[in-house]
This record gives structure tokens, C-alpha cells and sequence, in this order.
């Protein structure tokens, strides 16, 4: 599900400009990281064992993430898991990818008021 996700994100007037220009997201490095993480959130994997915050960080520095960017990015992950997914796994890659997105954003938002 995340290769059909960035076909879509990467395709999206709002989100690929941040991936592409802002982030300069390198394909060939980022998808098995972020694939490592989802198995790791979803079925206990052990490969990934990064802090994914400090990219967001740097990320929003560059160009500040608003609510729209969120709401943007969970309707792509929402539509795949729709399109592709079901079950308790589907269901528990729902429930994460809403927390995510809101701890995230409440996280950025945080970090750029403390500035």
C-alpha cells in the first residue's frame, strides 16, 4: 500500500511539492525506510529505528505544514487502504496514520510557537 500511497501523494499539486522540492525526497532511499516503518507499526518489524521527527522538523522550517497538508495527506493514505485493505491490520493502519497525523501536526505547531 505505500508504493500505490506515493503514486498518489507524489502526483498531488499540494503534497509533491514538499516531497520533490522542499524535502528533495530521495525514492530509492525513502520507501524502504517508511515501508520498514509501517511494518514495524503494523506487525511488530525491527528494521526501522529512526526518529521520524526530526525530518518533519526540518521540513516544516522550509515550508510550514498546515492543517490542509494533513487532511491532504490522510485522505491519500485513507482512499489507498479503501481501494486496497481490509481487516484489523487495515483498520489499525487507519486508526495510526489519524494519530500520526494529528500528533505531528500539534508536535510542529509546538516546536514553531517555542521559536
Amino acid at each position: 500500500f505505500i508504493d500505490r500511497f506515493y503514486g498518489r501523494v507524489l502526483k498531488d499539486p499540494l503534497l509533491a511539492p514538499l516531497f520533490l522540492d522542499v524535502a528533495q525526497v530521495d525514492l530509492a532511499e525513502h520507501l524502504p525506510r517508511i515501508k520498514a516503518y509501517w511494518h514495524k507499526m503494523l506487525l511488530g518489524g525491527t528494521a526501522y529505528r529512526r526518529h521520524m521527527m526530526a525530518k518533519h522538523r526540518s521540513l516544516d522550517r522550509q515550508a510550514p505544514l498546515g492543517s490542509v497538508h494533513y487532511a491532504r495527506w490522510l485522505e491519500h493514505f485513507e482512499a489507498v487502504l479503501d481501494d486496497s485493505a481490509e481487516g484489523p491490520v487495515a483498520d489499525r493502519a487507519r486508526t495510526l496514520a489519524r494519530r500520526i497525523a494529528g500528533n505531528m501536526r500539534r508536535n510542529l505547531e509546538a516546536t514553531r510557537a517555542a521559536i
